[in-house]
């Protein structure tokens, strides 16, 4: 049982809340990113492989094929924007009673937060016991509040120490992850009941090794991507054996955080054919079916550009994972100048993509594949003035689940992204997620503004986690499991019925909604 009497276990619930990265929030001088953020521009470093070498044994890290690499020296501009600096941002370290406070007062009951592990391990080897202590206090404020804990152990973020070894790129590194989790388990392992080893490794070795905007802020090194990429699924598979054999190990459920994403055409025809086969690759490299593949089968097979592939068997065989963290957003739709649009009037969104509320139902059906369950662990928009966009936006991605729920996938929680405004990574403190407005410029840390188009959170979480848990329980009864066929037709529905709301013509619908092939699913 967790501290505060939830068994997630064997009794469904239906958790709402918020999603706080520690990081984001509060920074940290010895973490990767306190790096990074001092760095200029990113590195013109383009690192292609014209053959993939033998991938054949157990670690195809240690084989390179023939490479051609290019570098030159760093220009002028930050890496991040604005040339801002995280500082301590909301300062969530500090103020962390508040804003636990806060998201109760949303309805929440439940609170997602990174265990950051440059904090507890700022040099190799060295434990600060005080922010050992200090996470404990966060622990007893979140169980003062009847909230549940969900942590994530990865968030983008860890130690320097750990990249001037090699971070990610080499495989025995992995070692240096699974005593990091150990550590953390044996300090909190009675603290939280959903853990997760990872958030977004897919992102973090995209963003880091091809499109250079994450440390270390590599260019277009595919196969590197593709070896972080692997190295993380290895490290969540040990992680998970060794959390398992601890005291309190079997008690927990422990899982991955994966972002679902993918983008389509605009259109269709001969003059959407270069746009076709960008978004294809882009899927392939995104690697969906990559980490799918993975933890279904214990097999990495991911795609590299132009024409090669990573092939790996886990000698294990199939890794653990209890529950499945779908982090969806939207997905993005490409025009004929490869640039980000829409297909109905909106427009797109800050961050580049259009509200189309089905593709959540959609990133839900292709979760479900794994068999286990699901918690939405990341939605949001970014808006900098404050309108109703973010009301519609949260009643209609809420509205999707509360139907994918309904329809029988078993989905057990959602999570918003983000509680307050924080460091959005390279984006600086340009993109607003948070349901509260933190701004920098005030210069206190501690204040806090409930936004107008935030405050319809408070119904949806005052209503679904009784209605939602009510059906999670039924289905558990009954233990129906749905076809593909029934998922694929279901998702048509979604996306028919939300496109005649916005006013489509019916022509227009046919032509939109059916695919050659799933665009989620477009891997390997």
């Amino acid at each position: 049982m967790s501290a505060n009497g939830r068994d997630l276990k064997d009794d469904p619930q239906f958790l709402c809340g918020v999603a706080v990265s520690v990081y984001q929030n509060s920074g940290d001088i010895n973490s990767n990113w306190a790096w990074y953020e001092k760095q200029k521009m990113v590195a013109v470093d383009v690192k292609l492989s014209l053959s993939s070498g033998d991938t054949s044994g157990l670690d195809p890290a240690n084989h390179d094929g023939t490479m051609v690499h290019s570098s030159w020296n760093r220009l002028g501009k930050s890496v991040v924007m604005n040339n801002e600096r995280i500082g301590v941002s909301s300062d969530f370290w500090n103020n962390y009673a508040q804003d636990i406070r806060l998201a109760k007062e949303l309805g929440s009951n439940v609170f997602r937060l990174s265990i950051e592990w440059s904090r507890i391990m700022p040099a190799q080897g060295q434990i600060d016991q005080k922010a050992i202590e200090r996470y404990h206090q966060m622990f007893d404020c979140i169980d003062k509040h009847d909230m549940v804990a969900n942590v994530t152990l990865h968030w983008f973020v860890h130690p320097r120490w750990f990249d001037e070894l090699g971070g990610w790129i080499k495989s025995e590194n992995v070692r240096y992850y699974v005593e990091w989790a150990e550590l953390a388990f044996k300090h909190f392992g009675k603290r939280a009941k959903l853990w997760a080893t990872f958030n977004e490794p897919g992102v973090h070795a995209m963003c880091a090794y091809i499109a250079g905007n994450h440390p270390p802020g590599k260019l277009m090194h595919f196969r590197d991507a593709g070896l972080v990429l692997l190295h993380m699924l290895r490290a969540h598979a040990a992680a998970y054996r060794a959390i398992k054999k601890m005291p309190g190990g079997k008690d927990v459920l422990v899982g991955l955080v994966h972002n679902v994403f993918w983008t389509e055409p605009k259109g269709t025809g001969i003059m959407y054919a270069h746009v076709r086969a960008a978004c294809r690759a882009g899927n392939r490299v995104w690697g969906n079916e990559t980490v799918m593949k993975y933890l279904q089968e214990g097999v990495f097979h991911h795609w590299l550009p132009p024409c090669r592939h990573l092939h790996w068997k886990d000698p294990m065989g199939k890794p653990g994972c209890d529950w499945f963290g779908i982090n969806h957003y939207a997905r993005g739709i490409v025009g004929l100048n490869l640039q980000p649009s829409s297909r109905g009037p909106r427009g797109v969104t800050e961050m580049g993509y259009p509200m189309y509320p089905p593709s959540l139902y959609r990133a839900i059906s292709y979760g479900s594949k794994l068999g286990v369950p699901m918690y939405i662990t990341e939605n949001g928009t970014p808006l900098t003035e404050d309108t109703s966009e973010r009301s519609e936006w949260i009643s209609g991605y809420l509205g999707q689940v509360q139907k994918a729920v309904e329809d029988g996938y078993d989905v057990r929680g959602f999570m918003y992204w983000t509680l307050v405004d924080n460091f959005e990574w390279a984006f600086a403190y340009e993109l607003k997620f948070g349901l509260y407005e933190f701004n920098p410029e005030w210069n206190d840390p501690a204040k806090r503004r409930l936004k107008e188009g935030s405050k319809v959170i408070k119904k949806w979480y005052a209503e679904l986690p009784n209605k939602l848990g009510k059906v999670l329980a039924q289905q558990k009864a009954s233990d129906h499991q749905k076809t593909s066929e029934e998922m694929e037709e279901e998702d048509d529905e979604q996306e028919e019925e939300y496109l005649k709301k916005e006013g489509w013509k019916e022509g227009d619908i046919e032509e939109a909604v059916p695919y050659d092939e799933d665009p989620v699913t477009v891997g390997t």
